[in-house]
């Protein structure tokens, strides 16, 4: 596997949006370090962690108003809500943001990263793979919840 690992400020987040609901959602990217010849070193920067209030569908949307269109982020987001026939929804959903204009290089260390934090970050309700907004659509994530 050679994807980033995770930080322990990263992990650490997770925890708390796991456990004491803490946050709504994180948003998360890796950024270029050091470059050196052919080979970039990456790390991890915090770029939003959300307070937990308000309602869910609202927060979604501020997730989809925050992603870039030409980087790849990452995000948790503490998924609560209700289907229509009155069953409670509450997962934790990871999403992995990488547009069509993110760089032909950096694809294959978002991918190979994102399987990283798959495995490492234990108690994931769902993960979606975006390129476009319209893979991010709130009723057909609710749906397939």
């Amino acid at each position: 596997m050679s994807g980033i690992d995770l930080s322990d400020e990263l992990l650490e987040l997770y925890n708390e949006v796991k456990l004491r609901s803490k946050h709504k959602y994180i948003i998360f990217s890796l950024k270029a370090l050091a470059k050196k010849k052919t080979k970039v070193t990456y790390g991890w920067s915090i770029d939003v962690k959300a307070d937990p209030g308000g309602e869910n569908e609202a927060k979604f949307e501020e997730v989809l108003d925050a992603l870039p269109e030409d980087q790849a982020v990452f995000v948790v987001f503490d998924f609560d809500d209700v289907k229509p026939d009155g069953r409670q929804i509450k997962k934790l959903l990871l999403i992995k943001w990488c547009p069509d204009a993110v760089h032909f290089r950096v694809k294959p260390v978002i991918g190979s990263t994102y399987q990283t934090l798959k495995e490492k970050l234990t108690g994931l309700g769902k993960d979606i793979q975006a390129v476009d907004r319209s893979d991010l659509e709130y009723a057909s994530i609710k749906a397939s919840l």
